[in-house]
């Protein structure tokens, strides 16, 4: 499967992989140091690590995440990743409902 496409915030790469009027599924590429700023959204968000060492920030609450770490961050919470080891970092997200504002930029 080659996605759906691709788009960038900031240093980060959001591949789509799959997405439905219920649910998008995307693969977020960090560079080292990279960080996808802060930011809310009225979807629910689930991140899970397939590759790297992240500083995640949901509210005022701050966790690091390793391989096979999940965090939840619920609608409208301002969060955001940092990748902090010495590898590049992947992390594989799902939203709920979708994210149209990411398809729409996708298809312009």
């Amino acid at each position: 499967m080659t996605g759906l496409g691709s788009i960038k915030f900031g240093d980060v790469t959001i591949k789509i992989l799959s997405n439905s009027d219920s649910l998008t599924v995307a693969e977020l590429h960090f560079p080292v140091g990279a960080v996808a700023a802060l930011h809310q959204h009225v979807n629910e968000e689930n991140n899970y690590v397939v590759k790297g060492v992240f500083e995640a920030t949901e509210g005022a609450s701050k966790a690091i995440i390793n391989l096979g770490d999940v965090i939840y961050v619920a609608p409208n919470v301002q969060h955001n990743l940092k990748c902090i080891g010495n590898e590049d970092g992947i992390i594989l997200t799902s939203w709920t409902p979708s994210r149209k504002d990411l398809i729409e930029k996708i298809s312009h």
